[in-house]
């Protein structure tokens, strides 16, 4: 996410790319021509959020007046339009200064340098974010997206930006919740078309041609479409309710640490609950070993996909060629698999801090293979919160364990060094 426009970054960019790759995908699968439905849902998107240089807000109702304070306009504005700045070196156009080389104008991740990164930029369309404080199927806290933006993903492109001031910090959370917003109602416009209309009968999504000639018509088209917009910021502007309290370990339970020295008695507890949490990663509960494998390198199923490639090839094979040419040629990028983390390393991209551990664990991680671990009481035979911790510190010794040939029978012969 670093990098200025390839096209130069005072150049006016006039229109947001459209989301054809899901447009193809459900002409395809409903049998359907949706190139109306596409105008109808770029004219909907323009009055509603408008342009890449000149950012709208979408005007709710009364009743929803609350979803207005989800973002601020002129954060949007700053973050907007062309690279420039003042003498008193406040700084506009953000976005493009900042993340539009990997994510791309309209947040899709198909920004000019993606195709050579590994793994690719994200795209915010789905409104789906991997490192968060909310479980899968919620959206991430403002707080969450900042965390991102300061430390970064270690192990990725995606750099820290930590030097930038506070508030252009601000600028930039809104904007990427603005594409968000913006690419989710996208999507279900598209999916409102191909699924429920008739455009062979004269259906129409949003008809921008009737606005003087049958304004009670054009106004129930207009609150439908920001009506999808409503429900689509709620789910954001509650994330917070979503949040996992992360608890401290009960004193018995002395986490795995390098900076200060362990009493012989707290060692011997640590060491009880590593094996703990070694049983339960190869057991049939937390079930990591599937994923992770036995040795916990990440050798375990390792031909699955991350919820973006999902996305766009259901319904077709992902290995096969030819079906997925009419994908490419619009820019979609080439299916790679995902593949589990080799834990030994001790590396994790949404961050390494124990409580990290633990909302991983326990939350899953949205968009890839990674699941929400069952949890009592929920469900009498999910893990405990002590059980995740004996997880926890488990995961926080493996890069300190020396691992033989045969460990990845059992796991039985992995020793501490």
């Amino acid at each position: 996410m670093a990098g200025c426009c390839a096209l130069g970054c005072d150049v006016p960019i006039t229109k947001f790319q459209p989301n054809t790759i899901y447009l193809t995908r459900m002409e395809k699968s409903q049998g359907a021509d949706l190139k109306l439905a596409l105008e109808d849902t770029t004219a909907a998107l323009e009055d509603l959020f408008g342009t890449p240089d000149k950012p709208l807000w979408p005007a709710f109702s009364e009743n929803d007046a609350d979803l207005a304070k989800l973002v601020k306009l002129e954060r949007l504005q700053q973050a907007a339009g062309a690279v420039r700045s003042d003498q008193a070196d406040e700084h506009v156009g953000l976005y493009r200064e900042h993340c539009v080389q990997c994510h791309g104008i309209s947040g899709d991740g198909l920004g000019p340098t993606s195709r050579f990164l590994n793994p690719y930029p994200r795209d915010f369309r789905l409104g789906k974010f991997k490192f968060k404080t909310t479980p899968i199927g919620n959206r991430p806290t403002q707080t969450d997206i900042r965390h991102v933006l300061t430390r970064g993903v270690v192990g990725t492109s995606m750099p820290s930006f930590r030097i930038l001031k506070e508030d252009e910090l601000e600028v930039l959370v809104d904007y990427v919740i603005f594409l968000s917003v913006r690419g989710q109602v996208e999507r279900q416009m598209i999916t409102e078309a191909a699924l429920e209309l008739d455009y062979e009968t004269g259906d129409r999504l949003y008809d921008r041609t009737i606005r003087e000639s049958d304004p009670e018509l054009f106004k129930t088209q207009f609150n439908r479409v920001t009506t999808a917009a409503a429900e689509v910021v709620k789910q954001w502007l509650h994330a917070d309710e979503a949040v996992t309290v992360v608890p401290e370990p009960p004193a018995e339970y002395p986490l795995y640490t390098s900076s200060r020295a362990l009493s012989d008695e707290e060692r011997e507890k640590l060491t009880t609950s590593i094996a703990r949490g070694r049983k339960l990663f190869l057991g049939p509960i937390a079930n990591c070993a599937s994923c992770h494998g036995a040795t916990a390198m990440g050798d375990g199923q390792t031909n699955n996909y991350d919820a973006w490639t999902k996305d766009w090839t259901e319904g077709i094979d992902p290995q096969n060629r030819d079906e997925l040419r009419p994908f490419l040629k619009l820019g979609a990028l080439k299916p790679r698999f995902i593949l589990p983390r080799n834990l030994r390393t001790g590396v994790y991209r949404g961050g390494s801090e124990p409580s990290d551990l633990y909302l991983r664990i326990v939350n899953g991680i949205d968009g890839s293979p990674m699941p929400a671990t069952a949890m009592q009481p929920a469900n009498p035979q999910g893990l405990t919160e002590n059980d995740v911790w004996d997880l926890v510190n488990f995961l926080m010794g493996l890069p300190n364990e020396e691992i033989t040939k045969d460990a990845s029978i059992k796991g039985s012969h992995w020793s501490a060094s």
